[in-house]
This record gives C-alpha cells, sequence and structure tokens, in this order.
C-alpha cells in the first residue's frame, strides 16, 4: 500500500503542476492593410494593447496569407477601406477553420466604399454575416449627437457579461443567417440611414459565429476598440470581452489536456491495483 501512497502522490504532484503552468500569451494581428492610408491603430487602439495584458498586439501592413495568419491567434479587421483579394479571403476562412479568432469591424456607408464591403462579406457570409450599406441612428440613446448610439439591449452572451451598454460612432448594421447569433441590438427607436433601412431591434450591432474550430465577432464599427472610446461606460468591459472569447478556442489547450490524461491515468492504477488485489485475494 505504501507504493501506491507513492504512486497517487508523485501522479497527484504531476496533475497539479500541470495545471497550475501558466497560459501562453495570445497573439493578436491588427491588419491595417486594408484600412484607410490615414488608419493609425498603432496611435488610435494603445489602450487596449496596455489593458489587456494577456495579449500581445502586433499592427501588419501587407498581404493576408497563412503563413502570417499562422503566427497569431486573433486576427482584427479595422476601418475597412480596400479590397480583400479572394487569396486573402481564402486565407482568413482557413485560420479560422484551423481554430483562429477573427474580429471584423465594419464601417458606416460614407466611409466605406461598396466594392471593398462587397469582398469583407464574401468573407463575412462564410460565417453567416453581412455588413449592411448604411449608417445606425438613435434619437434617445446617444452620446450627444444621434450618430453615436449607445447599444444596451444585449443577449445572455459571453460578450454581455457584466454590460449595461457600450457607445459606438457610426456604426453600420449587420445581417445574420446559419448558426450566427445577434449580440447587441437596437431598440424601438433605432434606425438606419443609407441605402439599406432596418428600424428597432432588428437593428444588429455586434453578431458572433462559430465556424469549425474558430470563432468570429462582428460589430458595426471599430470605434469601440478605440482609445477616444473606449472610456466610455463599460466599453472597456466589452471590448475584453470579445478578445477572450474569440480566442478561446484559438488557445492551445494542451495543459487542460494533459490534466485529463494524468487523471485518467492515476484512474487507470487504480483499477489495475484493485484489480490484483483481488486475484490475490
Amino acid at each position: 500500500m505504501k507504493k501506491v501512497a507513492v504512486i497517487i502522490l508523485l501522479l497527484g504532484g504531476l496533475c497539479g503542476s500541470l495545471g497550475s503552468q501558466e497560459a501562453p500569451s495570445k497573439t493578436v494581428m491588427i491588419d491595417a492593410n486594408h484600412s484607410l492610408e490615414t488608419a493609425v491603430p498603432e496611435v488610435n487602439m494603445v489602450a487596449i494593447t496596455k489593458v489587456l495584458t494577456g495579449f500581445s498586439f502586433d499592427v501588419k501592413r501587407e498581404i493576408l496569407t497563412e503563413d502570417l495568419l499562422n503566427q497569431y491567434d486573433v486576427v482584427m479587421l479595422v476601418q475597412p477601406y480596400e479590397i480583400l483579394e479572394d487569396s486573402e479571403i481564402d486565407a482568413l476562412i482557413h485560420f479560422v477553420q484551423k481554430g483562429g479568432g477573427l474580429i471584423m469591424c465594419g464601417e458606416h456607408d460614407v466611409g466605406w466604399n461598396d466594392s471593398s464591403r462587397s469582398t469583407y462579406n464574401k468573407l463575412g457570409t462564410t460565417f453567416g454575416i453581412i455588413f449592411s450599406s448604411n449608417a445606425i441612428d438613435d434619437p434617445t440613446d446617444k452620446a450627444g449627437c444621434y450618430c453615436t448610439p449607445i447599444i444596451h439591449n444585449f443577449a445572455e452572451h459571453p460578450l454581455a457579461e457584466g454590460i449595461s451598454k457600450i457607445t459606438v460612432y457610426k456604426p453600420c448594421s449587420l445581417r445574420i443567417s446559419g448558426n450566427a447569433e445577434a449580440v447587441a441590438r437596437g431598440d424601438d427607436d433605432t434606425h438606419t440611414v443609407g441605402v439599406e433601412k432596418v428600424e428597432g431591434e432588428d437593428v444588429i450591432v455586434v453578431a458572433v459565429s462559430e465556424f469549425q474550430k474558430g470563432r468570429i465577432v462582428a460589430v458595426g464599427s471599430h470605434t469601440v476598440f478605440d482609445d477616444s472610446f473606449i472610456n466610455q461606460p463599460d466599453n472597456l468591459d466589452f471590448v475584453e470581452n470579445c478578445f477572450q472569447w474569440v480566442s478561446e478556442q484559438a488557445t492551445p489547450q494542451g495543459g487542460s489536456l494533459d490534466v485529463v490524461i494524468a487523471i485518467a491515468a492515476v484512474a487507470g492504477i487504480l483499477m489495475l491495483i484493485v484489480v490484483l488485489k483481488k486475484r490475490k485475494g
């Protein structure tokens, strides 16, 4: 029995050490290659890089390839303006398929040309999310300007945990299909201006989807992530929820798997000991 106790203690210590290993930092690529030339995430999105200490951020201005994307856990598309090439769309789809997290930020209709939007929607359609050609207004729930809606209608979802409202500037609305889910919507008097008219709770501001091993978050505007809006009530908490959720399946699960294997090994050894003791008896 002493030998049994020693084995159990050793394996128990192994489980404990594996379970206590610190999770590696998650890597995020912010794509600025398809944004306006004036877009400077390294200047306008500094706060999230400082506050979200579990993530490391790189801003890239180069063609999206599988080799590039494979270096990251999360890819973020902000301030869309340029066209996504078919090869880049394929690379992004494969990235998500393999477990990568993708955050797609839309733009209002005046600042986003139709040709670029159509390529983003070619990508988004794969995940059941479409960016509309419009901008969201709200005459009552607003931060000064009606074009800066305060969104407070949330579904039950990890992105909305602890969130009562977020503030964004001129987001476009989203359309969803398949297994995509709306996380944040407008209220009774929310409406859109522009080509595609939507009203009330049909106005979707934030949506999510899961595609094979990966996750997608789509937001009608990048401004919720910007330094100029990050201090608005609940914006920072919402942003943190976004990164935590979208990166969850992209994070290697080896540590947890090792713990499960070790526990299974302990159970197997104990069962073997019981069987042997019965045979000897």
